[in-house]
Formats: structure tokens, C-alpha cells, sequence
């Protein structure tokens, strides 16, 4: 579970980079996953695709909105990717995406997000994709074509918009 050490230990840590490290596709990515196993396999295949040089983890839609608001002062500092999970305790994924639309305009022109769920209901994916932030949809588990697909801008599951 996310917690306020391990939240300052990894944006602390993340701080410190200005810029993207050439091995890695991207600077940063967020996961926001309340299962502990799919972050942890999730995390595990960024690492091993050399997906991003910071992976930070939040458990809840509200915390994420925190660290956005609170720790993202410029772009340098925001995600690339938000990996979202739409059923979350609390703020649920279509909560976090009405706030996330609230943020600042540098983050939302520079972060993309890709939702990791599968939707029942068509009104739903319609909504979710009116917004041009929202990158695709990918239904989990996430894979490492799936990651290097849209490392390279490639289209990536059901209803991609890249």
C-alpha cells in the first residue's frame, strides 16, 4: 500500500532527474492500481521494458490528484503516462479523470493516460474518450508489447486514440 514515506521517497528520488535518462522511453509514469499484485507485475514489466526511469505508485484516485497538485510544479515533474485503473476504492477512475481534467494546463498537455480495465457499458468508453488525454484502453494484464507499442507510438488496445 502507498504511504507518506514511500511517497516522498520516490518523488524525492525522481526530483533529482531533470531529464530522461537515454536507456528509458520515458521520464515518468504513474501507475494508480489498488491491487497490490497488478501493480507489482505492472511495475515489474516497466522495469524490465526500460519503459520509464521513475515508476511511482498510488493506490487511490485521490492520492494521485495529491501528487499531481502538490509535487508536479512544472512539466519536468509530471508523468508521461498515468496508467489508470478504473475501479478504485474511493475516487473511482471516471472521478479521477473529471478532476484530473482540473489540473493545471501543463500537465494535461503533457500527460497521457491509459485506462487498464474493461468497460460494460458503451456510454462509458464514449465519455472516457472524449478527452484527449485519454490515450487508449488496455485491458489488464498489461503486457511488454503492450508497453513498448506505445513506447513507439504504435496503436495500442481496443480504442486507442494514438
Amino acid at each position: 500500500p502507498f504511504s507518506i514515506f514511500n511517497f516522498y521517497y520516490i518523488f524525492g528520488q525522481s526530483k533529482r532527474k531533470d531529464m530522461i535518462t537515454p536507456d528509458f522511453y520515458f521520464h515518468r509514469a504513474l501507475i494508480i492500481d489498488d491491487s497490490e499484485i497488478d501493480v507489482l507485475v505492472n511495475r515489474r514489466l516497466m522495469e524490465l521494458t526500460r519503459f520509464a526511469s521513475d515508476i511511482i505508485v498510488t493506490t487511490t484516485g485521490e492520492q494521485a490528484i495529491h501528487l499531481l497538485k502538490e509535487e508536479c510544479a512544472n512539466a519536468n515533474h509530471a508523468p508521461d503516462w498515468i496508467f489508470l485503473d478504473m475501479h478504485l476504492p474511493g475516487m473511482s477512475g471516471y472521478e479521477f479523470i473529471d478532476e484530473f481534467k482540473r489540473l493545471p494546463e501543463f500537465i494535461t498537455h503533457k500527460t497521457k493516460i491509459m485506462v487498464l480495465s474493461v468497460f460494460n457499458k458503451p456510454e462509458h468508453i464514449k465519455k472516457i474518450f472524449e478527452n484527449c488525454f485519454v490515450a487508449g484502453q488496455i485491458e489488464k494484464p498489461l503486457t511488454q508489447q503492450a508497453l513498448k507499442d506505445i513506447a513507439h507510438k504504435k496503436s495500442v488496445g481496443t480504442f486507442s486514440t494514438m
